[in-house]
């Protein structure tokens, strides 16, 4: 009997393990097989492989480059007579005792032409390992005069972001000698940037870091497609439409197109853009711009959140009224805006000044669509300077907006190229 009870148990025991054993391989049979790697694009491979200019690296190119892309993070200049376009036009521009940093200079043709036409140091900052042979060459070259890091310089407002949460040293070990304590030091910084992340981020860095900076005051030499360029600088986000990137970017920084360069000579390709307004110039050309910081900032720095919070989308759009919108963090506080007065106890340190846009006549039904850029910036000042601000609720809601913000952080992480090249392998690459 006893030996019959263990058989049961053993036979019940084989069964259970082979009906786990049958699950466990359905689920593994289940699982999606891994997508294969996207396959080299044919019109790129044939133009560097038919183009002599390429003969000495066409074997050297990454294959992520030779890939088409919707947008990718990072842009590399390939075409050495490009290279000395864009250094003829901005070498005056750069010939002074400003810090120099170059941004992904890739295979280092850029690099060449800048140590060649000025004296100064370059402080390279490379995203991808499989660069770094060519510009460990550069550098022994020109020996004391390259400075060459592994790092994401255009991401580095996240690890400011950190900094802060933690009072870290990721700056400050990014930065090295570049790091600085004043605010007013400006650095010239040389890059291509195929999307708008890095002004997002300039900005992001202006507004939240200002008073911890530690580069300075970025003066950029950037070449860009030109839609991205048109969307910063359009003009009509003053009157008919709100968007807060181009708006904050036209109130923070100075902008002004040096020339064009031929958009086949950067890697990787991007795919058309689906506007059916594309443009000559945007299908065949690079934008090479200026972007610098504007010497004035539109208010004081500590309130540069609060004015940042001002301007995102939810707070509003082009038909929110304007009177309305105010009162629900002021209560009666359109009388002042009605009768163009100030209260009594108005801080004048941040009460609009003759510098600013006047205000047209306000009433009830005044939209901010019926404002300008500079008009929204003096109501942003009326509204700060109001002795009832610091009662209400306003900066703690913004405050209290910023961990959302934070995640946002994260969320941009994962759509970088990354620290290798291999990283920009992801499903935005064509098939």
């Amino acid at each position: 009997m006893l030996k019959k009870s263990v058989a049961d148990i053993r036979l019940i025991t084989e069964r259970s393990s082979l009906k786990l054993c049958l699950r466990l391989s359905h689920k593994i049979s289940r699982q999606p097989k891994e997508k294969p790697p996207p396959k080299l694009s044919a019109d790129v491979v044939n133009y560097i492989n038919n183009t002599p200019d390429y003969s000495d690296i066409k074997d050297k190119v990454p294959n992520a480059l030779l890939k088409k892309y919707k947008t990718p993070e990072s842009m590399y200049l390939i075409n050495q007579k490009t290279a000395k376009q864009i250094v003829d036009t901005i070498k005056e521009r750069i010939n002074n005792n400003s810090p120099l940093v170059e941004v992904n200079p890739g295979f280092g043709f850029l690099s060449e032409k800048l140590l060649e036409c000025q004296k100064n140091p370059i402080y390279m900052y490379e995203m991808s390992n499989q660069f770094s042979t060519h510009l460990s060459n550069i550098q022994e070259k020109y020996p004391g005069r390259v400075t060459f890091k592994v790092a994401d310089f255009f991401g580095m407002w996240k690890l400011a972001f950190k900094d802060k949460i933690d009072q870290g040293n990721r700056i400050q070990e990014l930065l090295g000698d570049l790091c600085t304590d004043d605010k007013d030091r400006v650095v010239k910084i040389i890059g291509s940037m195929p999307g708008l992340s890095f002004v997002k981020h300039l900005v992001n860095n202006i507004i939240f870091h200002n008073s911890t900076n530690q580069l300075g005051k970025p003066d950029l030499f950037i070449t860009m497609p030109a839609h991205h360029y048109e969307f910063l600088t359009d003009t009509e986000v003053q009157l008919t439409k709100h968007r807060s990137i181009p708006a904050l970017f036209q109130l923070l920084f100075d902008h002004k197109v040096l020339t064009t360069v031929p958009k086949v000579h950067f890697l990787p390709w991007t795919h058309k853009p689906n506007s059916k307004k594309v443009t000559m110039v945007d299908e065949h050309r690079l934008l090479l711009v200026n972007i610098t910081q504007k010497d004035k900032l539109p208010c004081p720095s500590q309130y540069l959140p609060l004015l940042w919070y001002f301007f995102k989308p939810h707070m509003f759009s082009k038909s929110t009224r304007v009177i309305p919108m105010l009162e629900q963090w002021i209560p009666g506080c359109g009388v002042w805006l009605i009768t163009g007065q100030d209260p009594p106890d108005t801080n004048k340190q941040l009460a609009p000044t003759k510098d600013d846009a006047q205000l047209p006549h306000m009433t009830i039904f005044t939209e901010f669509g019926d404002l300008n850029l500079q008009q929204k910036i003096t109501v942003f000042k009326k509204f700060v300077s109001w002795p009832e601000f610091e009662q209400c609720q306003f900066r703690v809601t913004m405050e209290n907006n910023l961990p959302k913000f934070f995640t946002h952080i994260d969320d941009d992480d994962k759509e970088g190229i990354g620290t290798h090249i291999e990283d920009i392998e992801h499903s935005d690459a064509e098939n």
